[in-house]
């Protein structure tokens, strides 16, 4: 088991890494464009971790106790990101979940998120080439979502006995300390990058994966962690 400072510092590599990558596209996105600010937002408890640190650090914690993080009625579990990944590669085919909650986010603050410099990948990788306002579909570059999504993988995996949600009800157990508020995270199973993206999405993991952290590459810590 990695230490949770320690997976807080994978966590940072990986935001930082992403954050270089996903900077050589050119996206419309900015602040103010707030159609993918949703309730529907997943991540790990990892992720959930940093964001309650920084809700304590700004005195704000007394939010998570308001009805919006309030557990949506009848709402069906979903499919951790490894999982679904999984099935595929099993040839299984997976249910999307159909009750997706699109209100705003409750950190959403006059069109700007108050929680940016702690908010999860899942809220990171959105991304489209032209505003999405009008449509609501997100026009993104080749290769770029399976790239966001090995991420995601990576994160989860890091995650070991931890759990997986959206980022609204995770937070509300995780403050209130509730056993079984997720989806338990699973490990990386494989990666569904097809051939021709490859090329587009190497560099970025390469690179990720011969990143330091205290001693040890991202590559080693990820054998660490499930190991």
């Amino acid at each position: 088991m990695i230490p949770r400072p320690t997976q807080r510092l994978l966590l940072a590599t990986l935001y930082d890494a992403f954050a270089q990558w996903a900077g050589t596209f050119t996206f419309a996105c900015g602040k103010g464009c707030a159609t993918c600010c949703t309730r529907s937002v997943t991540m790990t408890s990892l992720e959930g971790d940093e964001i309650i640190a920084f809700l304590a650090e700004a005195g704000r914690l007394s939010e998570l106790a308001a009805p919006a993080f309030q557990p949506t009625a009848n709402r069906m579990a979903q499919c951790t990101t490894n999982a679904f990944v999984a099935a595929h590669l099993r040839g299984e085919s997976v249910e999307e979940a159909e009750n997706w909650d699109l209100r705003p986010c409750p950190f959403l603050k006059e069109e700007s998120c108050s929680i940016y410099p702690a908010r999860p990948f899942g809220c990171r990788l959105f991304a489209s080439l032209d505003p999405c306002a009008a449509s609501g579909v997100a026009d993104m570059p080749p290769g770029y979502l399976a790239g966001a999504t090995a991420l995601l993988q990576y994160i989860e995996h890091l995650d070991n006995n931890g759990c997986w949600g959206t980022m609204v009800e995770l937070l509300a157990g995780l403050n209130t300390e509730t056993e079984n508020c997720g989806e338990p995270t699973a490990p990386i199973p494989g990666f569904l990058i097809a051939p021709d993206e490859r090329a587009l999405v190497e560099p970025l993991l390469q690179g990720l994966l011969a990143q330091e952290v205290n001693g040890q590459t991202f590559a080693q810590w990820l054998q660490i962690s499930r190991s």
